[in-house]
């Protein structure tokens, strides 16, 4: 092993990939910092599993070498010297553990036969490795993260049908990224709570809670709430800053946008992201947040708007917290801009046990902002997220390759309107189908007002929802985020 002390394990500031400490871009591997990340997860984890102190991790130090210790039978010969390099100072995992929620053991193998489009230009080596594998209880199919042995880089299809997503290399080079930035963000998200440690599930909590070997998902954590609402203040100042001093409202600077009892009103569930995310924020002194959406600034207004708060819960929930509902958060500022209830929404909005669903398409539903609608009892799950619902459906130009996009770089495509500023299909550091998290789509409006794409007047950013539109008319990269988890 390359570290032999408990301060080796568990010291790894100046591994992780930053703004100010990159990950390496000359081509090669940086295999003794990717060892150490990958050993300060299962050193964690490991701690927390079976309730261990700092001072006993050296016990993982004594675990057999992974190459000596392989039962798969591929041969080492067909790796890349740094690969083994890395593989030589890494501690494999146990089976009961796993390396984050999303992929398990070290399972090393070649994918070759995977890459039709990206051909293998070595001799005696494989292109591509299966370095961890996807939890099988996942799905079925599963790949896991891959390496690229010439580039050097990786991507984490865990599925054979995620390949689409991330080949040919040369049109998703964004998604292929240095093995250091992959680990980095796996442990950010356990930093932040996102995911955690655990002790083994009883049957009972089995039934709720989503757990993939020793890590499991939670449906949002207290830093996610720190985050956005940060995000968010950030963006009233940025707004704030570029109007005249006697047009910002009179609003109390430090006065939060709720109180717990407006919320009550509004049957926003007692303990959830959106509640704790709506009484931190501070009052905006402006009306305008984004071209056509309104700040909330009537607590009967916006009460009045929720259409999937305080609706009857199904029989099924094991709990009153179990369904979390979406949220209207800002609203089209013009009333008349609304969408028929149709199946786009019924599939986003409504689980399929929730029946009879009390909406049909000759109800008319608000658009705006909306929060991400979740059971937490399911995996993968972005409480944190949200839904931009427009009056309008994308629609690129037949042919178009200039339409919106997702931040995976798939277009967005024909008759959806609540893809905008999505992830799409492929996440960069695993999973699936979860909402892009609000703290994003915050920083990235506040982007657009700093760089002039969105001007602010009187009341705040001026336009009309119809602005959204452009993402298909050229300026998609306007309304795109980039690859994140």
């Amino acid at each position: 092993m390359s570290y032999t002390s408990s301060e080796g394990l568990l010291d790894i500031e100046a591994a992780l990939v930053s703004p100010s400490n990159p990950a390496r871009a000359d081509g090669t591997l940086d295999y003794e910092r990717c060892a150490r990340l990958h050993n300060y997860l299962i050193a964690y984890g490991w701690m927390v599993r079976h309730e261990k102190g700092p001072h006993e991790v050296d016990e993982l130090l004594h675990r057999p070498n992974f190459l000596d210790n392989s039962q798969s039978g591929y041969s080492p010969d067909r790796l890349h010297p740094a690969v083994i390099a890395f593989l030589n100072a890494v501690i494999p995992p146990k089976g009961d553990e796993g390396i984050c929620y999303f992929v398990g053991d070290l399972a090393v193998q070649s994918a070759d036969e995977y890459f039709i489009h990206d051909k293998n230009h070595f001799e005696n080596i494989d292109r591509f490795v299966i370095i961890y594998r996807t939890y099988y209880e996942l799905g079925s199919q599963c790949l896991g993260l891959v390496y690229d042995q010439e580039l050097h880089r990786a991507a984490v299809p865990l599925f054979i049908g995620s390949l689409d997503s991330v080949e040919p290399i040369v049109d998703h080079e964004d998604l292929w990224m240095p093995l250091e930035t992959i680990l980095t963000n796996w442990i950010h998200m356990v930093r932040i709570g996102k995911v955690t440690a655990c002790l083994p599930l009883d049957e009972e909590e089995s039934e709720e809670m989503s757990q993939n070997g020793m890590w499991r998902w939670q449906s949002y954590s207290p830093t996610q709430v720190d985050t956005a609402v940060a995000a968010m203040n950030r963006l009233s100042d940025s707004i704030e800053v570029r109007m005249s001093p006697e047009s910002l409202s009179s609003a109390h600077r430090d006065k939060p946008l709720f109180t717990d009892e407006e919320l009550d009103v509004a049957s926003i569930p007692k303990s959830c992201f959106i509640r704790s995310f709506l009484t931190r924020i501070r009052t905006p002194h402006f009306k305008y947040i984004a071209p056509g959406l309104e700040v909330p600034h009537d607590a009967a207004a916006f009460s009045a708007r929720q259409r999937f708060t305080g609706l009857s819960r199904s029989p099924d929930d094991a709990s009153e917290d179990q369904y979390i509902p979406a949220v209207l958060i800002f609203a089209s500022a013009d009333s008349t801009r609304t969408l028929s209830f149709n199946d786009e929404l019924k599939s986003l909005f409504f689980r399929l046990g929730d029946d009879p669903v009390p909406y049909s398409e000759r109800d008319a539903i608000p658009v705006g902002l909306y929060s991400e609608p979740v059971d937490r009892t399911w995996g993968n799950i972005a409480e944190e997220g949200f839904r931009l619902v427009l009056p309008f459906h994308q629609q690129p130009g037949r042919g178009s390759n200039v339409g919106a996009r997702h931040s995976d770089g798939s277009l967005i495509g024909r008759q959806t309107f609540t893809r905008l500023f999505q992830h799409g299909i492929y996440y960069p550091f695993g999973g699936e189908h979860r909402a892009q998290r609000l703290e994003r789509l915050l920083d990235r409006w506040r982007e657009l007002v700093e760089n002039g794409q969105w001007t602010v007047g009187r009341d705040g950013v001026e336009g009309i929802i119809d602005t959204f539109r452009d993402a298909d008319r050229g300026a998609w990269r306007d309304y795109w985020i980039p690859p994140g988890w």
